[in-house]
């Protein structure tokens, strides 16, 4: 394949704006959807009211103007609450309407499920090499890299690279020619670089720009309107990631390597609610199902959330718990449990064992102050834990 026609992403982005490729804007949408109970759900709210708490405190102490939390169990979306405002004169934070920057949950809300979707239809295998797909992937060692090594974070790739070029795509093929630190699977080192490499072969192996894909399988069939790459800067419902940089960090994504790459990019991206994401961890938590709709195989789900050997913490693609006291998770999930963060605030955690999932989403780098949120996270996480009622009878499966 020319050069030229490496990826989709290049495509769009050189597109004139009516261009048939741009991914999906973001549908106004009036809620309509009901809540389950607690009690249905076998959860106490008086001690999911005490996780709201915790994000209630951390905004009185500045930490961030506003967020999103959303809980739930199985199939089940128990709570789903704004807090604050989405920035200095704002207005208030709307579970279903105010739209945040993901960060790095874009890794597996977006790269990750895509990668997901093509193992099962066997365009990709775990343990190809990346050239396999993306033959300009070169340099020293790098013919050793597979996709299961981009997806741990041991691909031996930087944790990010000045990748700047005059264009997206030259920014992109920079990236590409980052040269290796370390020999492939010799050492975790999170990696932005490995997951812009890895959309990129995504993309190739799909045929089709990865948007375009999950807007089809994931995001239209689980009703997720509001999720979507791109969203424009100085978007009205879009909390701010910045407030030095105003409306400028509204809608635009803060993060420099992806916006290097025109917005679109496998580690960074993303843009959704707080409704759009309990839909997605509910089911992650429904293993791979939700009100009768399929997204992905029980058996695919379970594969790449478990933690992989010589790895650390690291599952493919998402993060599993740490030691005590670090990370997200808290002290109190089960140790199948598996989640992941973004910078600027965001999160998203889901227990199988329990069935329980948690979404908080935040702009915490709209302020200059303490950086909080790993200690917020795994307070709301024990609290949500601490609500699975013991002597409910519920059995937990689909909704």
């Amino acid at each position: 394949m020319h050069l030229p026609a490496l990826l989709g992403l290049a495509a769009f982005l050189h597109a004139a704006p009516s261009d048939s490729t741009e991914p999906r804007g973001i549908t106004p949408r009036v809620p309509t959807h009901e809540l389950s109970s607690a009690a249905a759900a076998g959860l106490s709210a008086t001690a999911l009211a005490r996780a709201e708490d915790a994000v209630l405190d951390e905004i009185s102490r500045g930490s961030f103007p506003g967020a999103s939390l959303a809980v739930g169990r199985w199939g089940y979306v128990v709570l789903e609450q704004g807090m604050g405002r989405v920035g200095a004169g704002g207005g208030e934070v709307d579970p279903d309407r105010t739209v945040y920057d993901i960060a790095s949950l874009s890794k597996v809300v977006g790269t990750t499920t895509a990668v997901m979707l093509l193992v099962e239809d066997g365009k990709m295998s775990l343990d190809d090499p990346v050239q396999a797909y993306l033959p300009e992937f070169t340099g020293v060692n790098k013919n050793r890299v597979t996709i299961r090594h981009l997806l741990t974070h041991t691909s031996g790739l930087p944790a990010g690279y000045d990748g700047a070029g005059p264009t997206p795509r030259e920014s992109l093929l920079r990236l590409m020619r980052a040269p290796l630190e370390h020999a492939p699977g010799m050492q975790v080192e999170y990696s932005d670089v490995g997951f812009v490499v890895l959309f990129a072969a995504a993309e190739r192996a799909a045929g089709e720009p990865l948007y375009r894909l999950l807007d089809r399988r994931v995001f239209e069939p689980l009703g997720m309107l509001s999720t979507s790459y791109v969203m424009g800067e100085g978007c009205l419902r879009c909390a701010g990631t910045s407030r030095n940089r105003g409306d400028a960090y509204r809608g635009k994504v803060h993060d420099p390597i992806s916006r290097r790459l025109g917005g679109i990019g496998g580690n960074a991206g993303l843009f959704s609610t707080a409704h759009d994401l309990a839909r997605f961890a509910a089911m992650m938590a429904n293993g791979g199902e939700l009100n009768g709709v399929r997204i992905l195989r029980q058996s695919t789900v379970r594969a790449f959330t478990q933690r992989q050997p010589g790895t650390g913490t690291r599952a493919l693609g998402w993060d599993t718990p740490g030691a005590p006291g670090t990370g997200a998770s808290g002290t109190r999930v089960s140790s199948r449990s598996f989640g992941h963060t973004g910078f600027t605030g965001t999160s998203i955690w889901i227990d199988p064992d329990r069935g329980t999932w948690v979404v908080l989403l935040a702009n915490r780098t709209y302020e200059d102050g303490p950086n909080r949120m790993q200690a917020l996270r795994r307070t709301v996480h024990d609290r949500v834990t601490d609500a699975v009622r013991a002597e409910t009878s519920y059995g937990g499966g689909s909704q």
